[in-house]
């Protein structure tokens, strides 16, 4: 069966199992996506007070924090952003200790379901999620799909690595025909051996996907794979990435390798997709009919555009338990100039990272673009990568102590490169830093199954 056939197949699927919601919100999406700022920014200000007005209806505990900030009804509606933030801050901890408060008082009403998100920082959070969240999720993926030419039910290779994302096997017979409808061919890069990724290239060359969709790191480990032992693979039409930090000298691996474009995806998996690269590569859109983002310096003011501050974003499609100010983990700056695409949406910069991985020294700040860069490049100039060692972790106990753990490649070689790399964190750190080299039969992940390159163990 053909490509051409194939999505029309998906697309019948798609309307023969009640997907019409997300259908049509796509279809609204693509037509709205280049609406001029203002009417943009009034449908983003509506949604926002729409999801604001319902958490105070049926939220217990926003109905206590509007109340103590003086905000009802039509305060909310004069002033939907002020409303907002004149809450506190939502993180995991509070997830768990106020489950009950922070679900909707009309869940009978509702189709929702019970979430989970370990993350990067390993805390455990339970949420729930409504049939609405799914469909526009599913609609802003498909948006986002668009962005980098890929239609629904085209041949999409995943390269993900949860374990309970990929329970490939194991899965229902429902999973398994939806996965076919879809033209879905997962991969479970949970843990990759040298032969498990020689595998990957194999599936690859004989699906020949229009996309890539994976984790950062798999997709860069891959590359890096093919690159160091100069195997043929399938260019994609593109590469989207999520789930980890596009560092440039990822991206630049990766589309060289496999000889096309990198859209890098934004999102968690309590919020779903926030934003995403268009084809100008020149930020990440936030989508304005699905979140709402703030970046705050860390005593809670905004940060100015291009300053590097806290994330927080509230949901504006799930009814069933609001999220909002959630705490997401990340680290970002807002972009000062509005994108050549034509799309109005804002516009964040690269993301700078975890917020347990921005490393501090006595004399200031690291975050993990500049940390990454002195990890992978002997030089300043950035031409000659190390090449005796492949993943990498960067541990801060403290301001005067660094744990690196290494994945040796090539013994005889890191022995060489020792010197230089210390010599490169010492320029960084200080030469007083105390620096534990370790070289372990294998790094450790956290809970999703993400390698963590760097994370602060400072309070």
């Amino acid at each position: 069966m053909n490509t051409k056939m194939r999505v029309g197949l998906y697309r019948g699927w798609m309307r023969l199992t009640g997907r019409g919601p997300q259908i049509q919100l796509h279809q609204e999406w693509q037509k709205k996506q280049y609406l001029p700022a203002d009417q943009s920014q009034q449908d983003h200000l509506d949604a926002l007070a729409r999801m604001l007005l319902h958490a105070n209806t049926h939220v217990p505990l926003y109905q206590k924090q509007f109340a103590m900030a003086g905000f009802n009804t039509a305060a909310i509606k004069a002033n939907p952003c002020a409303a907002l933030e004149s809450l506190p801050l939502l993180d995991k901890k509070m997830l768990r200790e106020h489950f009950e408060d922070l679900s909707s008082d009309d869940l009978d009403g509702r189709q929702w379901h019970v979430n989970t998100s370990g993350g990067s920082t390993g805390e455990p959070a339970r949420f729930i999620q409504d049939s609405s969240y799914h469909y526009y999720g599913m609609a802003g993926k498909s948006l986002f799909d668009d962005w980098s030419g890929y239609s629904g039910g085209a041949p999409r290779v995943i390269l993900w690595g949860s374990e309970r994302d990929l329970l490939v096997g194991r899965e229902s017979w429902k999973a398994r025909v939806g996965r076919f409808l879809r033209n879905e061919y997962p991969l479970n890069t949970f843990r990759m051996s040298e032969a498990d990724l020689r595998g990957f290239v194999d599936v690859i060359n004989t699906v020949r996907p229009a996309q890539i969709t994976a984790y950062v790191e798999s997709a860069f480990e891959l590359a890096r794979l093919v690159e160091r032992e100069g195997l043929s693979i399938h260019s994609p039409d593109g590469i989207v990435t999520s789930a980890g930090t596009l560092f440039p000298h990822m991206r630049e691996v990766i589309e060289r390798v496999f000889r096309t474009r990198v859209f890098n995806r934004y999102g968690s998996r309590e919020v779903g997709d926030v934003a995403c690269n268009c084809a100008e590569q020149d930020g990440l859109h936030i989508n304005p009919y699905t979140h709402h983002v703030e970046i705050l310096r860390e005593d809670g003011s905004p940060c100015e555009q291009g300053e590097v501050g806290e994330v927080v974003v509230t949901l504006l499609t799930n009814q069933a338990m609001p999220l909002l100010r959630y705490r997401i983990g990340d680290m970002a700056s807002w972009s000062g100039e509005l994108c050549e695409c034509g799309r109005p949406w804002p516009v964040m910069k690269e993301v700078a990272g975890r917020v347990n991985s921005i490393l501090r020294t006595i004399n200031g700040t690291f975050a993990t673009a500049a940390l990454s860069t002195m990890m992978y490049f002997k030089d300043a100039e950035k031409t000659r990568p190390f090449e005796s060692f492949g993943r990498y972790q960067l541990v801060q106990k403290s301001l005067d102590h660094l744990v690196v753990r290494l994945a040796i490649e090539n013994l005889e070689l890191f022995a060489e490169e020792r010197p230089i790399l210390i010599k490169n964190i010492k320029a960084v750190f200080g030469d007083d830093i105390r620096l534990d080299v370790e070289t372990p039969a294998t790094l450790p992940r956290n809970a999703s199954g993400k390698h963590i390159y760097i994370w602060s163990e400072l309070e």
